[in-house]
């Protein structure tokens, strides 16, 4: 994947097209599933869902293994995501429940944003439209 091709690119303004890549080929590996959820949707549905899904995994990714390097967003460094004070103003986030495999999603926003559109897909309750 190239920084053309990353949806969330503008929040990772000094990585570059290889660390981008790199970091895509890994979450590919870790989270190869995604690439077969809302197989029951039709195109371009199917595809956009899971483009936008391996962006947030991606961002997720990048923005734990390095927080430095974002702009825009927050990170925790891998930390989950519970709560953030900014300017006198709190936010409290209650922890999505999710299976061990994916839980770990809810260390940032976009993961959050990811493991969402995983739990709510089609095949994890078997609906079928």
């Amino acid at each position: 994947m190239t920084r053309q091709d990353f949806k969330f690119a503008a929040n990772f303004p000094t990585l570059t097209d290889q660390q981008i890549d790199a970091a895509y080929e890994i979450v590919s590996v870790m989270f190869s599933g995604v690439l077969k959820c809302w197989a029951t949707l039709r195109e371009p549905i199917r595809t956009q869902k899971r483009e936008l899904c391996m962006n947030l995994i991606l961002a997720w990714y990048l923005l734990d293994a390095d927080p430095t390097s974002a702009v825009g967003v927050l990170g925790n460094g891998g930390m989950a995501l519970t709560s953030k004070s900014i300017g006198g103003t709190s936010l409290s986030f209650a922890d999505m429940d999710a299976q061990e495999g994916i839980k770990q999603l809810n260390s940032n926003v976009f993961g959050q944003k990811a493991l969402m559109m995983i739990q709510s897909a089609p095949e994890r309750f078997s609906i079928y439209a």
